[in-house]
């Protein structure tokens, strides 16, 4: 958001035939700027696009791409400006569209333009264009630059004119009400409204319309929503022009839904649609009990019935969404009873609904005494494809069914193949749509079937880990419910020997290098190309102790080597792991690096240990994947592994450099200059049991968070990303979010969503309200660092002329140090402290104008 008048001393080129006129620069104004690619270089990310700054620019390494702004209120825009950025013409954008819309989901073509080029750089040139219609959204969307590999911009402007009432509303406040309803109210300021515009959002990104009302109404009631789900609304004055500036209500959660029985899992329940659909993502699959399968159709609206004969009272029912193109999934239906199968009862309605992730499962309920033999969801739109598909539809109520008395269907095709010498991997087909689990047992002497695993439904794949080499394995497997057991299906197989290859011949990525084993013990081979000096021995005893604290801490990984791999052949650079389910490592953990070996020292350490920690994040537990990688990126975690590596084997000196490393780097995810380390990991390292929180992340992850056939199914977002380091803390990370990332309404209801989820608990954190009862203003520029502190704590004050308090207060609210001080600059002996979290607050006249959490740490590291 910016306040400050762009530079107009550039060269502009008008295009189109309506000439440019001095207008608003929509851009400069509220609103927020959004694209489909990301720079993890803050420098160079989207940001820059209108940041007033022709120097700076945003660039990405995509040959296509969009980007959009969303204004606070309506704005009639009919030209834009682009300015090319520093180097590289053929990376100036050739062939885009201009697109506007009004609710971020249906798009109108404003303007086209092909074959563009910039004769310099840093030229600005303008496109004009006949518009007369007021949106919120307008996104440029490049479909061809000049030829390279990447896309660049230095700035792209909006202009044109607000529209719509001046005034919105203020005051916004939803409550949630029983019967699965909100109360929304606001204040109204418009004087020339016609109405208020009501809009929800599951995420507080994406808002849609719920309803609209009439001008000088201040409240409405939102009805029907869906169970267990927190809520964010926000209101808008609408006249015939658009829309205001929106005001936005604190997060609701509704209630959870009754629990009830399927009824869609009787034995003579019958199912249909309008197309017939059959097939491997036929009909059935809606009702399989499998999120993994999926009913698709082709076509964008379906209707799929349901019948019984003895009928059921029908109160509530869930949709899952499928696994893939969020466009497909439903977004209006209707639910509708009948006992005739001609006149029917819609018993719900919903419209505008949305899913905000895959796998998604959403549940709604309605009033309903009557017993209906048809059942019916009519689904009139998904949210903008030719296709409609879902992965679940189940109904809960109580009826007059046959239970399924059978066991179930056993599966088929079991197969096995030994990958290394202590894993083998088996498949099978599932037969079965009514088994609760499945039951796979293991044995070397086809006699005492003495370890077993108890699989979730629909399972169809098994890593089979932690075996001992050149050994035979039996294994029988069944499906399992509450009538009993299938029969069993049986396989064998033997693990490979545990002699290290050698010479290990690469096969991944462009690495086709024949790799000759250095070293070798019982927990390491270290392996090395051609170029690198036999000589060189340090890594050996150092990851041998790396890799033995890893299993230590972290558990087994299957395979109890580490395979280390040095490169100093010319062309391998950087680094990559592989952990035990990666085919193409030959199910080895494996770490792969190249550079200059000599030294045990700097990067040569740092990037080796960096590498075992993407093993420990993308295979620990026994489960593959990472799902926390597009959070934390390549660095994040592996700079506190690092550090936890080093410290727990006494590596002093090696812990304390790489403290001073990464204390002082910032990143620009989620924030630009965002200081992950500093003031993410530290604290939790250092305020919590250290190594041990860092294991119980992950142990969280294996128990709780969704994973099928041994993978992680999905990604964490942040707020779900808080939760679970809360959980391996063991103390709510709200106000240490805030603190790293800041706290806004998404991350706000991620968060909550991510506590009804994945229901595990731990004490909440410390209420700042309670440090002190004096009104706040706006905080004037100010900071305190460093965060961690330790001994001094460094303050920089506005005013050199004034006197402030600064009080230290504990996370019980007490306070432990207070003093005045004077000037610009100032530091506080903070030695007397214990280690832990504190809140400062600085107060200027008794008002206080700065308040922020520190990690007190004055003990040796």
């Amino acid at each position: 958001m910016r306040n400050f008048t762009k530079l107009s001393l550039y060269a502009a080129l008008l295009c189109g035939a309506v000439p440019a006129m001095a207008q608003t620069d929509i851009t400069s104004g509220a609103g927020l700027l959004t694209a489909q690619y990301g720079n993890n270089n803050a420098s160079e990310n989207y940001p820059k696009l209108t940041d007033n700054n022709v120097n700076t620019k945003y660039y990405t390494d995509h040959t296509t791409m969009w980007v959009q702004f969303e204004a606070a209120r309506s704005a009639v825009v009919a030209q834009y400006s682009l300015t090319s950025a520093n180097d590289y013409a053929d990376r100036d954008p050739k062939n885009w569209t201009l697109q506007a819309s009004n609710d971020g989901r249906t798009w109108t073509t404003l303007n086209t333009q092909t074959n563009q080029t910039f004769a310099s750089r840093y030229l600005t040139k303008t496109y004009s264009f006949t518009n007369t219609t007021s949106y919120l959204y307008y996104r440029l969307n490049v479909t061809a630059n000049n030829g390279a590999g990447a896309i660049q911009l230095a700035e792209w402007d909006l202009q044109g004119t607000y529209a719509g009432p001046a005034s919105g509303p203020s005051n916004v406040t939803a409550t949630a009400l029983s019967g699965y309803k909100a109360s929304i109210t606001w204040s109204d300021n418009a004087t020339n409204e016609t109405g208020y515009r009501i809009e929800s959002s599951l995420d507080a990104k994406t808002f849609l319309t719920r309803a609209t009302v009439g001008a000088n109404v201040t409240s409405y009631t939102d009805s029907s929503l869906s169970a267990a789900t927190n809520f964010i609304y926000r209101v808008r004055a609408v006249n015939a022009a658009g829309v205001s500036a929106a005001d936005t209500s604190d997060v609701i959660k509704t209630a959870a839904a009754p629990s009830g029985f399927d009824i869609t899992n009787y034995a003579n329940a019958r199912f249909s649609d309008v197309y017939n659909t059959t097939g491997a993502e036929g009909l059935a699959k809606a009702f399989d009990n499998s999120p993994y399968t999926k009913y698709l159709t082709f076509n964008p609206t379906t209707s799929i019935g349901y019948s019984l004969t003895g009928g059921a009272v029908a109160t509530q029912y869930s949709i899952t969404s499928a696994n893939d193109a969020s466009e497909r999934d439903p977004k209006n239906w209707t639910v509708q009873g009948s006992n005739d199968s001609t006149n029917w009862t819609t018993l719900q309605t919903q419209t505008n609904q949305l899913f905000t992730m895959r796998y998604k499962k959403r549940t709604y309920v309605f009033a309903n005494t009557t017993s209906y033999k048809y059942y019916r969801v009519n689904i009139t739109a998904n949210n903008g494809s030719s296709i409609t598909q879902l992965a679940e539809l189940e109904i809960v109520g109580t009826g007059s069914g046959t239970l399924n008395t059978g066991v179930p269907a056993a599966p088929t095709g079991l197969t096995t193949q030994a990958v290394s010498s202590n894993q083998i991997v088996i498949d099978w087909t599932d037969n079965a749509s009514t088994e609760t689990s499945y039951r796979l047992e293991r044995t070397t002497d086809t006699a005492n079937w003495n370890t077993a695993f108890e699989l979730p439904v629909n399972t169809t794949h098994f890593y089979s880990l932690n075996l001992s080499p050149l050994t035979k394995y039996y294994y029988r497997l069944r499906a399992e419910n509450a009538n009993g057991a299938s029969a069993w299906v049986t396989a064998n197989n033997t693990t490979l020997t545990a002699t290290p290859r050698n010479p290990w011949q690469e096969h991944w990525f462009s690495h086709v290098e024949p790799l000759t084993l250095n070293y070798s013990n019982s927990s390491v081979n270290i392996y090395f190309d051609a170029a690198v000096s036999p000589t060189i021995n340090w890594m050996n005893q150092d990851f041998t102790n790396v890799w033995e604290y890893v299993k230590q801490n972290y558990g087994s990984f299957s395979d109890p080597k580490l395979n280390m791999v040095f490169h100093s052949k010319p062309g391998y650079s950087g680094g990559h792991a592989a952990a035990v389910f990666d085919a193409d490592h030959d199910y080895m953990n494996a770490c792969d690096l190249g550079g200059e070996w000599t030294a045990r020292e700097g990067w040569n350490l740092h990037a080796s240990i960096h590498e075992v920690g993407h093993i420990v994040e993308g295979g620990s537990k026994g489960v593959h994947k990472s799902p926390s990688f597009p959070i934390w990126g390549d660095s994040k975690w592996c700079e506190i592994f690092i550090y936890d590596v080093m410290k727990r084997l006494g590596w002093a000196a090696d812990a304390q450099q790489a403290y001073n490393d990464f204390v002082v780097k910032a990143e620009s995810y989620p924030n630009p200059d965002t200081y992950w380390f500093r003031d993410w990991f530290m604290p939790i390292y250092e305020r919590g049991d250290s190594s041990a929180a860092l294991n119980r992340y992950f142990d969280l992850l294996a128990e709780y968070f969704p994973q099928h056939n041994g993978d992680y199914t999905r990604d964490l977002n942040l707020g779900e990303f808080v939760h679970f380091w809360s959980g391996a803390a063991q103390f709510s990370l709200e106000y240490q979010a805030d603190t790293a990332f800041g706290w806004s309404k998404e991350l706000e209801m991620q968060f909550k969503q991510a506590q009804i989820d994945f229901p595990f608990t731990y004490p909440q954190p410390f209420n700042a309200a309670r440090v002190a009862a004096l009104p706040e203003k706006k905080a004037a520029v100010l900071n305190i660092w460093p965060n961690p502190a330790s001994n001094t704590l460094n303050l920089s004050l506005p005013e050199a002329a004034k006197t402030y308090a600064v009080d230290i207060y504990n996370i019980a609210g007490v306070k432990r140090l207070s003093q005045r001080v004077k000037g610009n600059y100032s530091h506080l002996n903070i030695s007397g402290l214990a280690d832990g979290v504190y809140i400062v607050t600085v107060t200027d006249n008794k008002q206080i104008i700065h308040r922020q959490k520190i990690v007190v740490s004055n003990t040796t590291r």
